[in-house]
Formats: structure tokens, C-alpha cells, sequence
């Protein structure tokens, strides 16, 4: 299982990298879409920090410049698999206590919020595409499968 879940973050990073070219490529992107990565990477954050115990900086719905999302994207999936690969493969259902974003105490497992994480950007970033979709010559194709046969 722990295999797979890097092999998620390798996709995860290569879908972030198309849909924030995509947004470098336009001239005057949607604001929402802007938002939106924004909030795709910023959740990564703080969700890195929930399952690292550290406090974290960063708003869910941060406001990242376009000219920042690559790195911060690429920090987040180092962050991410250095995490993982230092958690042994049976600890993966080890819960992990939180507070969301408006206080509220919850609890999930390391691997539920790793498949919330996979899930989560990639609805947002079919949002994203949606909102480009008119100012594109070639939509970035962002589905796992695509990722997967290259």
C-alpha cells in the first residue's frame, strides 16, 4: 500500500505541474481557477502538517501567485514522501488527531487522509480545467490513467 500511495504522489505532482502550466500559458486566467490551485496546494500544506504534528502557517484557501505554485507544489509531494516513506507500512491506519480549519476536533487514519489528499486535487483540478477550458488551444489531460500509461 505504501507503494501505491507514492506512486499517487508522483501523479499528483505531474497533474499539479500540467494544470499550473496551463495557468502560466494563459494570459489573463480566471481568478477562480488562480483560487482554486491556490487551495489545492495550500490544503496539501496543511494537511502535511496535521499528519507531521507541526503547526502550520498556511489558510486552506491560501492565495498562492501563479509564479510560486511549482515549487510550492513541489515542496508539498517532497514533503509528502518523505513523510510516507518514513512511516512503516503498518502504521499506515495509525489515526492521527486534528483540528480542521474552524477549530472542530477530529480523527482520521494516515491512510485516509493521504486518499483525501489524491481525491481532493483532483476534483479541484477538473474545476480548474473547466475554467481554462475557453482560453486553451489543448486542455492539459490530468486523469491517473494518462499519468499511468506514459
Amino acid at each position: 500500500m505504501k507503494n501505491h500511495l507514492i506512486r499517487l504522489l508522483d501523479y499528483e505532482q505531474w497533474a499539479n505541474r500540467a494544470v499550473i502550466d496551463a495557468l502560466e500559458q494563459v494570459e489573463s486566467p480566471p481568478e477562480r481557477a488562480v483560487k482554486v490551485m491556490g487551495h489545492v496546494l495550500s490544503a496539501q500544506q496543511v494537511w502535511l502538517s496535521r499528519l507531521t504534528g507541526e503547526v502550520s502557517y498556511v489558510a486552506v484557501w491560501e492565495d498562492i501567485p501563479i509564479a510560486w505554485m511549482g515549487e510550492t507544489s513541489d515542496r508539498n509531494v517532497r514533503g509528502l514522501k518523505t513523510f510516507l516513506e518514513a512511516e512503516p507500512e503498518e502504521s499506515l491506519n495509525r489515526i492521527i488527531t486534528y483540528k480542521t480549519s474552524s477549530g472542530l476536533p477530529f480523527s482520521s487514519s494516515v491512510l485516509d487522509i493521504l486518499t483525501q489528499l489524491s481525491h481532493h486535487a483532483a476534483y479541484h483540478r477538473g474545476q480548474i480545467i473547466q475554467l481554462l477550458r475557453p482560453q486553451l488551444t489543448e486542455v492539459p489531460m490530468t486523469d491517473f490513467i494518462f499519468w499511468a500509461r506514459a
